[in-house]
C-alpha cells in the first residue's frame, strides 16, 4: 500500500472537461490496458518512428523463473504473446527494436535476435559464463551495448556492436562502471549508475569508464536517463533524483523521501519519472522542480517509458500493469499561441496568468486542478484576461477559454 494518505485514484485518470467541438487541445490522461497478464514487465520498446507497434519484455518474478515477449499493433489497446509460442519461455530482464524488424531481448544466460518484426527468434552468444544480461540498448541501428554478470571473476562485462548486432566486442575495461543500469548521452559518451551510488561515465563507446561520483555505502542508484551530453538525471532509493547539466560534474537534488524511480524518460526539457505505487512525477524545467502528475493506486512499480512518434506513449511495471498516456507534455515555452488566435502568458514573478485574443473577446474561463476539480469561474467582456495565482497550490492547472465561437483549452505550470 501507499506510504502517503492519499484516496485511491479511479484506474483511469481523465479530466472530463466540456471543451466544446472545437478543441485546441486536450487534458492529460492515463489509463490502464489489458496486457493478458500479471507477469512483471520489466522494459518495453517502440521501433524508431511507430505509432502503433510496441512490445514488452515480462518475467513471472523477478529472478530466473518464466517469461513472455508481448506485442502490441494497435498503440498499446491489446497484447498478445508472440514468445514462446507454446509453452514456457525464460525470463526476460530488456527489450530493444533497433528498427521494425530487427530486434534483441535478453535475460538469463540469453539473447535472441528476430529479424521480422519477433515472428521468429533465434538464440545469439554474445559472452562466455554470463549469468544475466541486465542492460541493452542501443543509439542507432549500429552502435549498441549488453551488459552481463559474470558467474565468475570479473563478476561483470560490457559488451559493444558497431554493426547492428551482427558481432560484439568486450569492453577493455569496466572496473568502475556501475553494473545496473547504462544510458548514451552521445554516440560516444555514456553514462552508468550502480550500488553505492555510483556514477561512472566513459568518453569512449563504453570501451573504458571513470567513476564521477559516489555517495551512500550500500545505497543504489536503479536507473539512469541523459538527452545529450550535458543534460540528464540519475534515480536512486527513497525518492532521489539527480539532475546534471554540465556531463556529470555537478548535480541537484530532488526527493520524495519514498519512491523508487526506475522509470524516466526526456521529452525536449520536460521529464518522466514513474516508479512506486504506479506513481508518475513531472518536469517542465529540465529537473529544477518536479510535481505528481498521476497518483497510482499504490500496489505495483512502474519500470520503463518509451514514446510513440505522436508523443504518446506507454509505461510498464509490475503485475502485467500497462499505462497509455496521451497530451502529458506541455509547450516547452512560457508563451502559447492557438492557431493564432489565443495567446496564453504566465508570470511566475506577479504570479499572473494572462489570456488575449486576437480576434474575438474573451467571455468565460474555467479553470481545473488536474484531478479534474474545478478550481474557479471567471467572467469576462475584453480580448483580454488577467488572473492573479498567487493562491493557487504549485502544480499543473487546465483552463477553458469561451469566446462566441469556439472553446479551447490552455494550460500553465505554477510554479
Amino acid at each position: 500500500m501507499k506510504k502517503t494518505t492519499f484516496s485511491l485514484k479511479t484506474f483511469i485518470l481523465s479530466i472530463a472537461i466540456g471543451f466544446g467541438a472545437l478543441m485546441t487541445s486536450e487534458a492529460q490522461t492515463f489509463e490502464y490496458k489489458d496486457t493478458g497478464t500479471d507477469f512483471i514487465l520489466f522494459d518495453l520498446s517502440i521501433p524508431p518512428g511507430s505509432n502503433n507497434i510496441a512490445y514488452a519484455a515480462t518475467s513471472k518474478f523477478t529472478f530466473d523463473t518464466e517469461g513472455t515477449i508481448l506485442k502490441t499493433v494497435d498503440a498499446g489497446e491489446t497484447w498478445q504473446v508472440i514468445y514462446p509460442t507454446s509453452g514456457t519461455g525464460p525470463s526476460f530482464e530488456k527489450i530493444e527494436f533497433i528498427t521494425d524488424d530487427i530486434g534483441f531481448a535478453v535475460g538469463y544466460d540469453l539473447i535472441l535476435k528476430t529479424i521480422d518484426g519477433g515472428t521468429t527468434w533465434s538464440e545469439i552468444t554474445v559472452g562466455a559464463d554470463v549469468y544475466l544480461y541486465n542492460n541493452l540498448s542501443f543509439y542507432n541501428e549500429n552502435i549498441g551495448l549488453v551488459s552481463a554478470q559474470l558467474n565468475n571473476s570479473p563478476y561483470f562485462a560490457i559488451y559493444l556492436t558497431t554493426d547492428g548486432g551482427a558481432t560484439w566486442t568486450a569492453a577493455t575495461d569496466v572496473l568502475n562502471a556501475g553494473g545496473i543500469e547504462i544510458a548514451y548521452a552521445d554516440q560516444n559518451t555514456l553514462f552508468s549508475v550502480g550500488a553505492d551510488e555510483v556514477i561512472s561515465k566513459s568518453t569512449d563507446i563504453g570501451d573504458t569508464w571513470t567513476q564521477i561520483y559516489s555517495g551512500i555505502f550500500q545505497n543504489y542508484f536503479v536507473s539512469t536517463s541523459f538527452k545529450d551530453q550535458d543534460n540528464g538525471l540519475v534515480a536512486g532509493e527513497d525518492g532521489l533524483i539527480k539532475t546534471t547539466h554540465d556531463s556529470g560534474t555537478t548535480w541537484s537534488d530532488f526527493s520524495t523521501g519514498y519512491h523508487h524511480f526506475f522509470a524516466l524518460a526526456y521529452k525536449g526539457d520536460q521529464l518522466l519519472a514513474g516508479g512506486t505505487d504506479e506513481d508518475i512525477y513531472f518536469s517542465e524545467d529540465n529537473g529544477a522542480s518536479w510535481d505528481m502528475l498521476f497518483d497510482g493506486p499504490g500496489f505495483n512499480q512502474l519500470y520503463e517509458i518509451g514514446f510513440f512518434a505522436d508523443g504518446s506513449g506507454l509505461i510498464c511495471g509490475s503485475g502485467g500493469k500497462m499505462i497509455k498516456f496521451s497530451d502529458v507534455f506541455l509547450g516547452t515555452s512560457e508563451n502559447s499561441m492557438l492557431d493564432n488566435q489565443l495567446i496564453s502568458f504566465y508570470d511566475s514573478n506577479s504570479e499572473t496568468f494572462t489570456v488575449q485574443s486576437n480576434t474575438e473577446n474573451i467571455e468565460n474561463i474555467n479553470i481545473y486542478a488536474m484531478t479534474g476539480q474545478l478550481v474557479e469561474t471567471f467572467k469576462n467582456d475584453s480580448n483580454t484576461f488577467n488572473m492573479n495565482a498567487s493562491e493557487y497550490s504549485k502544480g499543473i492547472y487546465l483552463v477553458t477559454v469561451t469566446t462566441k465561437n469556439r472553446t479551447s483549452s490552455l494550460k500553465f505550470l505554477k510554479q
